[in-house]
């Protein structure tokens, strides 16, 4: 009896012990799942960059006074993460102008909302104008310090393709070139493309070209 005993009083223990390790691997599983399923864990592992990009100059016109060439935007990084350009695109929108049809062969400007969407930044899909201004972006990672130049003609060259795209209200089929109207408000706004979330976003007045 005194044998049964001591093994009855060992065993409790070991049962005891046996119980707390299975309750914190199933506590363990289901904070997991919990987490998991909340969409935490993905916004872990593929958080959305932070960094400040500052407005330096919003600079532009529409036709016929002004070419759209002449439009300017210039955004600096001035802290945060480095954002890489592959998977960053900028959104601006404002009161302007765009082309309908292909330059020099027939067409007509359209005036209103416009919305130009830069969805690659990287040298990969943009025309000569934009890589000749941008030298930063060779190794394709937007850096604290250096600046990022756009400008009303980046889809124009008439060779290259482009990811630049412009809309003006329902006209959709611009020429991707565009210009803002001097003394406008410009909306911009910095995304991730990973997360779809906004890194950074302003609202500046155009300065007149002149």
């Amino acid at each position: 009896m005194v044998a049964i005993l001591k093994n009855d009083g060992a065993v409790a223990p070991i049962i005891g012990a046996l119980l707390l390790v299975m309750l914190t691997v199933v506590l363990g599983g289901l904070v997991a799942a919990a987490v998991m399923g909340d969409g935490v864990f993905g916004s872990i592992s593929s958080s959305t960059p932070m960094a400040v990009i500052e407005v330096k100059d919003a600079v532009g016109g529409v036709p016929n006074a002004v070419q759209y060439k002449e439009n300017y935007l210039v955004l600096e990084h001035k802290g945060g993460d480095p954002l890489d350009l592959d998977s960053t695109f900028v959104v601006l929108s404002g009161d302007g102008s765009s082309y309908v049809g292909k330059v020099g062969h027939g067409g007509f400007k359209v005036y209103g909302q416009v919305t130009a969407k830069y969805f690659d930044l990287t040298p990969d899909g943009t025309c000569a104008t934009y890589r000749s201004n941008n030298p930063c972006i060779e190794d394709g990672i937007w850096s604290v310090g250096e600046v990022l130049v756009l400008n009303g003609d980046d889809s124009i060259n008439g060779t290259d393709a482009s990811t630049v795209r412009v809309s003006v209200g329902m006209h959709s089929d611009t020429s991707n070139n565009y210009g803002f109207k001097g003394g406008s408000e410009l909306s911009v706004k910095v995304f991730d493309s990973i997360t779809d979330r906004v890194i950074a976003e302003d609202i500046v007045s155009v300065r007149p070209v002149g």
